[in-house]
């Protein structure tokens, strides 16, 4: 797993904010916003799957996503490629859906806790960050993880 910067960590902790792109089995993309979150001092990003539509089916078929977190003010952001899973472990699930619905607004809480079906819980591993701001090379990435599966990712045009 490559290290997230702290200039991205705290670009999401500032945003409160980032949006994850997956693809279905046919290559059909998706992106959807995430506030319900948690950055982990394993280097993990996780996040809550309230609703179980198109972003649960996709990782369910293609583990493959990216983040993106954007900085509209100064135009600047970041893109982070890795993999991401349901995690399954229920002390795990447990112990990061609280942590995530406790820090969460009192309109946020009531959203998550009334509804109808328990949230699943997606853990994120980062293998390739872009920088996003229009001043540097998109096409180069700010760091990866040296495995065979990674190098072969950002050679991709995706």
């Amino acid at each position: 797993m490559v290290l997230i910067p702290d200039k991205i960590k705290k670009l999401v902790q500032k945003e409160h904010l980032f949006v994850v792109g997956t693809c279905d089995k046919k290559g059909i993309s998706n992106v959807s916003p995430r506030t319900t979150y948690f950055l982990a001092p394993d280097n993990a990003i996780y996040w809550l799957e309230l609703f179980k539509h198109k972003t649960y089916r996709n990782l369910t078929a293609n583990p493959w996503c990216s983040i993106a977190v954007f900085d509209k003010r100064r135009l600047g952001g970041y893109q982070i490629k890795g993999k991401a899973e349901l995690v399954v472990d229920k002390k795990q699930k447990t112990e990061i859906t609280t942590r995530i619905i406790d820090r969460l607004t009192r309109q946020h809480k009531q959203r998550i806790l009334g509804a109808s079906k328990r949230p699943s819980l997606v853990k994120f591993t980062p293998k390739i960050f872009y920088s996003l701001n229009p001043n540097e090379l998109a096409d180069s990435p700010l760091g990866i993880e040296a495995t065979e599966e990674s190098l072969n990712a950002a050679s991709m045009n995706w």
